[in-house]
């Protein structure tokens, strides 16, 4: 590997779902420099572009409390008590803020003033944001020309991540394996010239969309094999609830 196949960046982003895309745009707009890779040819296609159903806001007669009982029910008990804490408490004004104020999202309405609300699985109340049948589809789009605006963000489509970058794993110096490890980056697969990148970065995160694939029924694509998952897991991570 020579060195015009080695980067260097702030923030390298693994995925541009919703969850990758939102990250690296806060980043970005915080002045960090950030990569984001993204396996498709259009940078577009992941889990969320396919997600038809909509988000998760506060309805009219609706309060946090109803919101994570309702999360913590259907999870059955398991979930992350700080995660669930922070999506009741937090997940509306985020919903405001980045979708509809500043991504300008068009979600349905009922009336020209009045968002429409719809009610899915689990939900105990009318809570639900969508645009027809495309959410997913139409967050997605608006997330990709953000990022393709935003001068601190350079996006790598049709590229594969294959392992992280980690300290001592990756060190040529046995000093380092009394470390505690340190993920430096990620070594990325150009699918185009199939030639291996080494992207390094402060910090460096995982949004690979989940495992969908490996079940014979799932609304997500036929790429969503767990490959962030098994990186993260080679890299010293702890998976659980699988």
């Amino acid at each position: 590997m020579n060195e015009s196949e080695m980067y260097t960046t702030d923030v390298l982003v693994i995925g541009c779902g919703i969850a990758g895309a939102s990250a690296a745009l806060e980043a970005a707009n915080r002045g960090l420099r950030v990569v984001v890779i993204t396996k498709n040819a259009n940078p577009a296609e992941s889990n969320t572009y396919y997600a038809q159903g909509g988000i998760v806001s506060l309805g009219a007669d609706d309060r946090p409390e109803l919101l994570k009982e309702d999360i913590v029910e259907t999870g059955d008990g398991i979930n992350n008590p700080e995660a669930v804490e922070i999506l009741s408490t937090e997940g509306k004004k985020m919903v405001d803020d980045i979708l509809i104020d500043k991504l300008k999202i068009p979600f349905s309405r009922s009336s020209p003033d009045n968002l429409d609300y719809a009610q899915e699985g689990g939900h105990s109340r009318r809570r639900i944001l969508h645009i027809k049948d495309t959410t997913g589809r139409t967050i997605a789009e608006k997330f990709i020309s953000a990022l393709q605006a935003n001068p601190n963000v350079t996006l790598l489509n049709e590229h594969t991540a294959v392992d992280l970058l980690t300290v001592p794993h990756h060190s040529k110096n046995p000093r380092f394996f009394y470390n505690e490890a340190q993920c430096i980056g990620a070594y990325v697969l150009d699918n185009r010239t199939r030639r291996v990148k080494a992207i390094f970065a402060a910090d460096t995160v995982l949004a690979t969309g989940g495992c969908g694939a490996v079940f014979l029924y799932s609304s997500n694509p036929n790429w969503a094999i767990g490959d962030g998952y098994a990186m993260a897991y080679k890299a010293g991570a702890r998976i659980v609830n699988m």
